[in-house]
């Protein structure tokens, strides 16, 4: 027993073996696809500007630029991993957060492509704050334009129903 607990602290601390331990796990889970990043990845070019309700002028629109194969995952039950940078908090635990590709995205600033993000809302209970560990979160896609009061935030969005390390 003494040896499974140390497997999983060293599996913990340094990557030697992944663990899928849930952190946090909605009850409305279910069985998910698992993507990687290369799979939302498309080639961009300048955005339309398109009039969207609740707008004062043009805002940016990628929608026709997404891949088929991209737009299929719209609706769809997926795993994915990335970094979280959350971006709502509910005392020490988290109700939304952007999932990036990267630490480099992440923590050090660099910007990242259109496709290098995913916006997340917990559904249910919030999550941990898992800021710097590479975590896999599993929910529902949503893949097309977002617009928050008028603005383009990006392409994806995540309703989170699980967030694991």
């Amino acid at each position: 027993m003494n040896a499974m607990r140390h497997l999983a602290l060293a599996s913990l601390l340094f990557g030697l073996f992944p663990l899928h331990l849930p952190i946090y796990a909605d009850s409305a889970a279910k069985a998910s696809r698992t993507i990687t990043w290369a799979d939302l990845r498309f080639p961009t070019s300048q955005p339309k500007k398109v009039m969207i309700e609740g707008a004062t002028s043009e805002v940016e629109s990628f929608a026709d630029q997404i891949p088929e194969a991209i737009r299929s995952l719209d609706g769809a039950t997926i795993e994915i991993r990335g970094y979280m940078m959350p971006v709502e908090l509910e005392g020490t635990r988290v109700r939304a957060f952007v999932l990036v590709v990267s630490q480099q995205v992440c923590c050090f600033g660099a910007t990242p492509d259109i496709n290098e993000y995913i916006i997340a809302r917990v559904t249910g209970k919030p999550a941990p704050l898992l800021e710097n560990l590479p975590i896999r979160v599993t929910g529902r896609l949503h893949v097309g334009d977002i617009y928050d009061n008028g603005y383009w935030t990006g392409i994806y969005a995540l309703e989170c129903t699980e967030v694991k390390l």
